[in-house]
C-alpha cells in the first residue's frame, strides 16, 4: 500500500492510472487522469489528497482517490468534487475490486480518525458492491443511502427508432411539435460547436447560457468552477471527449449542451438557454440534438447524470440510483 498525501506527488501517478483507465469498462470519466488532475489543479488549495495505491507485489491493482477538506477534518471523502462530479469510486483491475477495497479500509482504520464519507456510487457497480461487503466484514459500521439519480437511456442505431422505441407517444408527439415550430420560427437554426468556432469562443457562449437559465445556475458558476470549466474543457477536448454543442439561429444563441463521449456512452454534463426563447423550448430541443448526435457517431447509451428535471424523463430516460455510504470503522478493537 503505498499513500500519496501531497499535490506534489500525484504527478507520478498519472502512468498508473493510465493504465487502470486502459482497463475500465466502462470508464467512469469523472474517475479520469484529467478530470481528476483538473479538479486537483483548481480546488487543491482547500483539499488534502490522501490517494491510496494498492498493489499486489509489483502489481496495481487499485487506486482509492480521497481527500479531506479544510472545512471537514472528521471525513475523508473521494476525490472531485460533490458539486462537479457526477459519479464517484474508485479504479481497479478487473475482478479485484474487493482486494482494493480492503485494503484501503485496513489502511484507514488503522492510519486515520477519520470516517469515510463516500457519495455518488452508482447501484449496482463493482466499487459499491466491495466497499459495502469488506467494510461489514470487517466490522465496519456501515450506513448506506439513495441520495440521488442519475436518469439515463440505452440509444439504437437511428434517431427514428429513438423516437419510436424510447418515447411514448405523448413526448414523441410534443418533440415534434416543438421542432416543428423551431422551424417555423426560426429556419436554418443549426447546432455549432468548437470546431466552428474555437473551444474559447465557443464555452464562453456556453457559460452564458448556463448562467441565465437560472438563478441557481448562475450561483453554481462563482470564479473557480468558471476556472474549472476551462481547465476541463481544455483536457477533454485533447483527449477527443468534449462534445459542446450550441443552438444558434443567425446571431442568436438559444441554448447550449456541455457533455462528453468516453467509450460508447454520450454524458451530458450541463445545458443552459436563454429564457428570453423560453417559448421555443430551446434547452430541450439541444439536448434532443445531443442524442441525435450522439447516435450518429455509435454510441449505445446516453447519461443524462445527476438531477430528476423533467425533460430527462420526456427524452425518455429511466433513473439509476447514486448510493451514499458512511463508513465509520471499530477503532477499539
Amino acid at each position: 500500500m503505498e499513500a500519496i498525501d501531497s499535490l506534489d506527488e500525484l504527478g507520478a501517478l498519472a502512468r498508473t492510472w493510465g493504465e487502470l483507465e486502459q482497463v475500465s469498462d466502462p470508464l467512469n470519466p469523472f474517475l479520469s487522469w484529467d478530470w481528476q488532475q483538473a479538479w486537483w489543479e483548481v480546488f487543491g488549495a482547500v483539499h488534502r489528497p490522501l490517494h491510496l495505491v494498492v498493489r499486489d507485489k509489483d502489481l496495481v491493482l487499485g487506486v482509492v482517490p480521497l481527500c479531506q477538506s479544510e472545512q471537514d477534518r472528521d471525513a475523508l471523502q473521494f476525490s472531485g468534487g460533490m458539486t462537479l462530479s457526477d459519479r464517484l469510486g474508485f479504479l481497479h483491475l478487473p475482478g479485484r475490486e474487493d482486494d482494493v477495497a480492503r485494503a484501503a479500509l485496513s489502511w484507514a482504520g488503522a492510519h486515520s480518525p477519520a470516517d469515510l464519507d463516500l457519495h455518488f456510487l452508482s447501484e449496482g457497480t463493482a466499487p459499491l458492491r466491495a466497499l459495502r461487503s469488506q467494510a461489514a466484514d470487517l466490522g465496519w459500521d456501515v450506513e448506506e443511502e439513495v441520495e440521488e439519480v442519475c436518469p439515463g437511456l440505452d440509444l439504437p442505431a437511428d434517431f427514428d427508432s429513438y423516437l419510436a422505441l424510447n418515447l411514448n407517444k405523448k413526448d414523441r408527439h410534443e418533440l415534434r411539435r416543438k421542432r416543428r415550430r423551431l422551424d417555423l420560427e426560426r429556419p436554418g437554426w443549426r447546432m455549432v460547436g468548437p470546431a466552428e468556432l474555437g473551444l474559447d469562443q465557443a464555452l464562453d457562449a456556453f457559460l452564458h447560457l448556463l448562467a441565465a437559465s437560472g438563478s441557481h445556475k448562475e450561483a453554481f458558476l462563482v470564479p473557480d468552477v468558471r476556472r474549472f470549466f476551462k481547465v476541463m474543457a481544455a483536457r477533454l477536448e485533447e483527449r477527443g471527449w468534449l462534445r459542446l454543442g450550441l443552438l444558434v439561429a443567425g446571431e442568436q444563441r438559444l441554448a447550449g449542451i456541455f457533455g462528453f463521449t468516453v467509450g460508447s456512452t454520450w454524458h451530458l454534463y450541463n445545458s443552459g438557454y436563454d429564457p428570453a426563447y423560453a417559448a421555443l423550448s430551446p434547452g430541450l430541443l439541444c439536448v434532443a440534438e445531443g442524442i441525435r448526435a450522439a447516435i450518429a457517431e455509435g454510441c449505445t447509451r446516453a447519461d443524462l447524470l445527476r438531477g430528476d428535471e423533467g425533460y430527462k424523463y420526456h427524452l425518455g430516460a429511466h433513473d439509476e440510483r447514486l448510493v451514499h455510504l458512511r463508513l465509520r470503522a471499530d477503532r477499539h478493537q
